[in-house]
């Protein structure tokens, strides 16, 4: 029985939407957080003494250290962002399929 589950969901024209909607945007938050972390990494890597210099005159916080914040701030915006479009477009689409299905 549980298999024919499976199959009716697989086979469910709507399956393949929520599995294509599912995978663009994993695919762009992937790589909207692979530039983010590369471009920090990078400037770390060839451009050190830009991180090393205060934010400004009589600051003690660096400009790494502002940027490393910021890294960290726009993985939980985008971990949000994601939760936010998961639940308003991708479960409703889900619970669809299953009562089809059931």
């Amino acid at each position: 029985m549980q298999k024919d589950v499976v199959e009716q969901v697989l086979k469910h024209p709507k399956y393949e939407a929520l599995v294509k909607g599912r995978t663009r945007a994993s695919m762009i938050f992937f790589g909207l957080t692979l530039a983010i972390y590369a471009g920090f990494i990078l400037t770390m890597a060839y451009l050190p003494d830009v991180f090393a210099r205060p934010l400004g005159p009589n600051w003690t916080m660096s400009v790494g250290l502002f940027v490393g914040l910021m890294v960290v701030c726009s993985a939980v915006i985008l971990i949000a962002l994601y939760v936010y479009f998961s639940n308003k477009w991708f479960d409703p689409l889900l619970d669809e399929i299953v009562r089809d299905v059931e």
